[in-house]
């Protein structure tokens, strides 16, 4: 069978032989004349002129010689018309809404105008119905009973309107003044609206007169549904022999009147008394077409539905006949990305989404750059919108350069980034994070960073990205002006987001050659057109029809008595430009989500369950998707091997042995694999910033804090600390808080002010509550002698390893060394959870049980480090000065052994570090036993935390 398009062109070219040039050629979008040229010269006897072809919409324009303004101007122009209407009306200027305010309502006033003005309704009687509802009977006498019954349920059951009802009211009682003043402004300037040159062409008589000029004859070919002027107008031509209309219908949904397919169709030839030139078709009641149901988990499983489609189609086929088309255009993406390499030769007609693209992301990041600015006084940026630039497209730094800042914000715990930095760096840079003299300075800025990355090599061999730039330019050019006339002026917040939300709607379209190849489009794209072989991704109900509700302030009881457009319109529309694919083809794929989620109910379209009960269409379904297998982890063992007992070799070998410390010892209990990751295998996380408040910052902050405050005071005074110097200490402790999160958070001294903000500034008031505590506890002890501070210990200690006698280092930090009556302490802090109490000593050494206390083991193996070094100093004992059980008003700082019932004191510790010593040697032993693997721990509360559980699964 021909396609539509063919025998149209052949035909026409068969009635206008020899004067083709006096032709106009009329269709629903520009896809379709791209077609109809392509068959016309086909069928054309050359040498000869080709008639003019047109969108129905840029025919409508050509009546009028005003032009037609975009919705950006429309959206300004009705937002003046608004202002000056509202106070001719008795408003106050500070009654009326910002233009930021009204931009939402507006942009809805303006489709409702639109369809009043092109189906010819009166403004005044649409807004006066909803004012008076009482007076339809005697205001509208020539509307039918039942047309009256569905303004009057309008409001019926509301006795008293409500505030908003009177608001509501009170806008449309004005929008036909408004209508009036908007139109004046936009002929002022030299415009009119797609509605108004509807109304005009179908109501003025003269309106018409332009085309007879021009052309002897126009066809109006592959409509189906019509606007109320297009309806005036075409019968009026029709019916005077200048226009003839050209309908692709099938009887099958033309006489049966429940079918929507036909709704348009059955009211063009029975109630608009148009005529059809072309012979009614009865193809899909006697169809061979062979149709396929899949049914894809996912939008990406949908994609890939369209390799085994094109993998299945005849080899002898003809592909410029295949077509994919798009029901969910969200699709596209997707697709292009999973399009078989096989398939040389594509024609994509959508065009790429610019809010898909890098320039999207570059004017979206501009605007959160210059919030965060604000947010920062200027100062500073937050890391992640740095880390963004410098991951994006059109930053065009060396990548040293980049590489070096990103090691310096992680190094330095950058969380605030000054903006110094960042800007120094380039131009680009300086246009994005550097402050705005004034707002509207955006539109030259984000010019300006377009036209630098037109120059980068990646944009300039990439025709789409270059399109979207110029694009993108172009529209910032247009805006400037308007936004620019506007009193008071938009603040930046809606400037961005109108901005956006503008270039959120435009693409640009890809090279290739329009007719050959498989065609790429989206459903509405396809009508006129005709396939052997289709492919319909996102064939879900909810997409095919698409379910969305008119964006409108007109009511649906209103819509239906004036004879606008209701939803059921645009079902029908759907299901004709459906059902007239299976006209001509032979093979139809349909694909659709079968996950029920947020965006997707999961259904197939309606349309395929009328098919597979109302026609003799063979359907086949099927499912495709990705089995999941559940699998358990396995376990996971380390034997020591040769390899890691070459590892362990480093910790005893006779020179520079590598140090165990307390820590390492404690992991070792947790879990022995853990301690292969971390200390054999050399596994760690990937530096990162410490943006929130994580409890190990915190504590690293604690103990610079209180470093930083002695060494003030002894450095001025001595070591001899009494109540007045930590009163000294307590009182001047914010005075030395920002160094402390300069050198512990930021890890320099270096960079600027520390900026406290957000989390931060909770995390500083935790500090210094902690720091509070801390000196309370030291200002009962003293006076006391500060002796030593952060002492580092490297003590070691023998053991038997493969039946030698060997030796191992232990080392760890000492917070501080004091003393007091010739009693040395060593003290340590801590801001976790830690309690100075334990159980007994073998069960600080145990595994599988919920006696452990790391704090308590680390302190007591300090402990028996401090022995060794200090022999001098017999008389000693442990502190564990943890902030945590001072505030719970528990003020002991001595270790106790509750199986003794006793603090650990300097006339007792001797036993317990010889139990320490002891247990630790077997311990140590076994970690250096071949025979013992590095395995996984028994607890699974201990693998919570664990910087490894990816790896074991846990």
């Amino acid at each position: 069978m021909q396609p539509f398009l063919y025998t149209v062109a052949e035909r026409l070219h068969q009635q206008f032989a020899g004067k083709l040039h006096t032709l106009a050629v009329v269709f629903p979008n520009r896809r379709q004349s791209v077609f109809f040229s392509n068959y016309m010269k086909q069928v054309a006897t050359p040498p000869c002129f080709m008639p003019s072809l047109y969108t129905i919409e840029e025919l409508v324009t050509m009546c009028t010689p005003l032009q037609v303004a975009d919705s950006i101007v429309q959206g300004f122009a009705l937002y003046e018309a608004f202002a000056a209407v509202a106070v001719e009306q008795g408003d106050a200027p500070s009654e009326i809404p910002p233009f930021d305010v009204f931009f939402s309502i507006g942009e809805t006033i303006l489709k409702d105008y639109r369809e009043i003005d092109s189906y010819l309704a009166n403004i005044d009687d649409v807004c006066k119905v909803l004012y008076d509802i009482e007076a339809i009977d005697k205001a509208f006498g020539q509307l039918t009973e039942e047309q009256r019954e569905f303004l009057k349920s309008f409001w019926k059951g509301t006795i008293e309107k409500t505030r908003i009802q009177e608001k509501f009211l009170k806008l449309w009682q004005r929008l036909p003044a408004i209508h009036a003043r908007f139109m004046q402004l936009l002929a002022s300037r030299q415009c009119t609206t797609m509605g108004m040159a509807y109304r005009q062409l179908a109501t003025e008589p003269s309106a018409g007169n332009i085309f007879k000029q021009k052309w002897e004859h126009i066809a109006f070919v592959g409509f189906n549904a019509f606007n109320k002027a297009e309806e005036t107008i075409i019968k009026k031509w029709n019916d005077e022999g200048f226009a003839s209309l050209w309908f692709d219908a099938d009887a099958w949904y033309l006489e049966q009147k429940q079918q929507e397919a036909g709704f348009f169709l059955r009211r063009n030839f029975n109630i608009v008394g148009l005529k059809n030139e072309m012979p009614l078709l009865h193809s899909i009641a006697q169809s061979s077409t062979s149709m396929e149901v899949v049914a894809a988990e996912g939008q990406h499983a949908q994609a890939k539905q369209v390799n085994s489609w094109w993998n299945a189609l005849p080899q002898n086929q003809n592909k410029e006949q295949a077509g994919i088309l798009l029901a969910d255009e969200s699709l596209l993406i997707p697709v292009l990305q999973s399009l078989p390499t096989a398939m040389d030769k594509v024609n994509i007609t959508m065009g790429y989404p610019l809010v898909q693209s890098a320039v999207y992301t570059i004017v979206h990041l501009f605007f959160e750059a210059q919030n965060d600015l604000q947010q920062h006084r200027f100062q500073t940026i937050h890391h992640s919108i740095v880390v963004k630039w410098l991951q994006h497209p059109f930053c065009n730094w060396p990548a040293a350069e980049i590489e070096k800042l990103k090691t310096m914000m992680v190094k330095e715990n950058l969380v605030h980034v000054p903006v110094d930095l960042v800007c120094n760096h380039s131009e680009s840079a300086a246009l994005l994070f550097s402050r705005l003299m004034a707002d509207m300075e955006l539109f030259q800025r984000l010019r300006r960073l377009l036209e630098i990355a037109l120059q980068i090599p990646a944009v300039k061999n990439d025709s789409i990205l270059e399109g979207l730039c110029v694009a993108a330019w172009k529209m910032l050019q247009q805006l400037e002006p308007l936004f620019a006339s506007l009193k008071p002026q938009p603040d930046l917040a809606f400037m961005g987001s109108l901005l956006l939300k503008q270039l959120g709607s435009v693409s640009v379209p890809f090279e290739g050659e329009p007719l050959q190849g498989v065609q790429l489009m989206g459903l509405l794209e396809s009508r006129g057109l005709d396939f052997e072989h289709l492919i319909i991704l996102g064939s879900n109900e909810g997409s095919l029809p698409r379910i969305k509700p008119p964006d409108s302030f007109l009511p649906d009881n209103v819509r239906r008595a004036f004879g606008l457009p209701v939803p059921e319109h645009q079902d029908a529309i759907f299901a004709y430009v459906f059902y007239r694919l299976l006209h001509r083809a032979k093979t139809v794929r349909m694909v659709y989500n079968a996950l029920i989620d947020d965006n997707s109910t999961g259904e197939c379209s309606r349309f395929v369950q009328q098919i597979k009960f109302e026609t003799k269409i063979a359907v086949k379904e099927w499912r495709v998707g990705n089995t999941v297998y559940p699998e358990t982890w396995p376990v996971v063992t380390i034997e020591k091997n040769k390899e890691a007992l070459d590892r362990l070799y480093h910790f005893y070998k006779s020179e520079n042995p590598q140090p165990i410390s307390p820590s390492a010892i404690n992991m070792y209990l947790n879990c022995r694999l853990q301690y292969f990751f971390r200390y054999l295998a050399k596994l760690e996380e990937p530096e990162q910033l410490e943006e929130g408040v994580e409890a190990s910052a915190v504590g690293k902050v604690v103990h610079k804090l209180i470093e930083l405050l002695y060494a003030a005071w002894t450095d001025a005074h001595g070591k001899h600390i009494t109540q007045e110097a930590v009163q000294w200490m307590q009182e001047n402790a914010e005075a030395f808080v920002e160094k402390a999160f300069r050198m512990e958070w930021r890890k320099t001294e270096i960079i600027g002010p520390f900026q406290f903000s957000g989390e931060l500034h909770v995390v500083r008031a935790i500090v210094l509550q902690y720091v509070q505590f801390l000196l309370q506890t030291d200002a009962t002890y003293t006076p006391f002698n500060l002796e030593h501070t952060e002492v580092r210990f490297a003590e070691p200690f023998s053991l038997t390893i493969k039946g030698n006698q060997e030796r191992v280092v232990l080392s760890g930090f000492i917070d501080r060394v004091d003393e007091k009556d010739n009693i040395f302490r060593m003290v340590d802090y801590k801001t976790g959870g830690d309690d100075p109490a334990f159980k007994k000593v073998e069960a600080l050494f145990e595994r599988d049980g919920n006696y452990q206390n790391k704090a308590a083991l680390q302190t007591l193996v300090y402990s028996w480090m401090f022995q060794q070094n200090f022999p001098q100093h017999p008389q000693f004992e442990p502190a564990l000065l943890a902030v945590r059980h001072l505030q719970n008003k528990k003020n002991g700082v001595r270790l106790f052994n509750k199986a003794a019932d006793e603090e650990i004191t300097y006339s007792n510790i001797g036993p317990v570090l010889t139990q320490i010593e002891e247990n630790l040697r077997l311990l140590l032993e076994e970690l250096f036993d071949p025979a013992v693997p590095f395995d996984q721990t028994a607890l699974l509360e201990n693998c919570r935390y664990c910087d490894f559980k990816g790896i074991c699964g846990r």
